[in-house]
């Protein structure tokens, strides 16, 4: 046989291998078979998004728990709105009532030394409206008689407790005597009475501490806030003083 030229061989392995590799197809030249085409190689700005993509994937995660934990939350406020809602209208919860039923004048005049004295005795009347609620009153309280600015007489109720279905009760509150320098708030009262036909305008203030007891649960304490401005028939400390008119407000001061 004939040999060829080695330069004329190798011209001819090159081109055999620029032919299979156009064909895609990889010949194992020892072994004399077919092996699969390597894995392809990244590009360098392909590899360099890889790490965007993933970042991208962790947020996409996170929204989506960020987004079922708010849909939980709030299912559970509407859950616990629609309970509230339920015991608000088993129960219909309602304020109580304070009324001053009879307000005393115990002392009232001036001294020499022109240091004027007033005192008054109240009987307060509370009423429990609830049917499932308790009050308890509880010690601190502070009751107290105006006119014009001047503090006459102040007290303190005592502690209580004022079950569901408690009616009314009435307490009466021996209050103490204020003493006030000067002629001034004596004078302006008797002006009063005498230019009103008999009857002083007052002020009746209160701060009660209470707290309100559901079955075995009782509440943290709320202070109800009451102003009455009422009128006495008269100022006299002879005989009964009548309160003619009553106007009541109360309000809530939360501890």
């Amino acid at each position: 046989m004939q040999s060829l030229p080695s330069d004329e061989v190798a011209e001819r392995v090159m081109a055999r291998l620029e032919t299979i590799h156009e064909d895609e197809v990889y010949v194992d030249l020892e072994a004399g078979r077919h092996s699969p085409p390597p894995a392809p190689v990244t590009p360098p700005a392909a590899a360099a998004n890889e790490p965007s993509r993933k970042n991208k994937k962790k947020k996409r995660t996170r929204c989506g728990c960020c987004r079922r934990l708010a849909c939980c939350l709030l299912l559970a406020a509407a859950v616990v709105a629609a309970l509230l809602g339920a015991l608000y209208l088993a129960l219909e919860p309602k304020l109580p009532r304070y009324t001053v039923d009879a307000l005393t004048v115990t002392a009232f005049g001036m001294d020499d030394d022109l240091t004027a004295r007033a005192r008054f005795d109240a009987s307060v009347r509370f009423e429990n409206p609830n049917r499932a609620i308790g009050i308890r009153y509880e010690e601190g309280s502070s009751l107290s008689v105006w006119f014009r600015g001047y503090r006459l007489s102040e007290g303190a109720l005592p502690a209580f407790y004022q079950g569901p279905h408690g009616g009314a009760a009435t307490v009466h509150v021996a209050m103490g005597e204020a003493r006030l320098r000067g002629t001034g708030v004596v004078e302006a009262m008797r002006h009063v009475n005498g230019a009103g036909g008999g009857e002083l305008p007052l002020v009746f203030r209160g701060e009660v501490p209470v707290r309100v007891r559901l079955g075995p649960v009782t509440t943290a304490r709320v202070t109800p806030r009451v102003r009455c401005d009422l009128v006495l028939d008269r100022l006299a400390t002879e005989g009964s003083v009548r309160v003619k008119n009553m106007d009541c407000k109360l309000s809530l001061k939360l501890w």
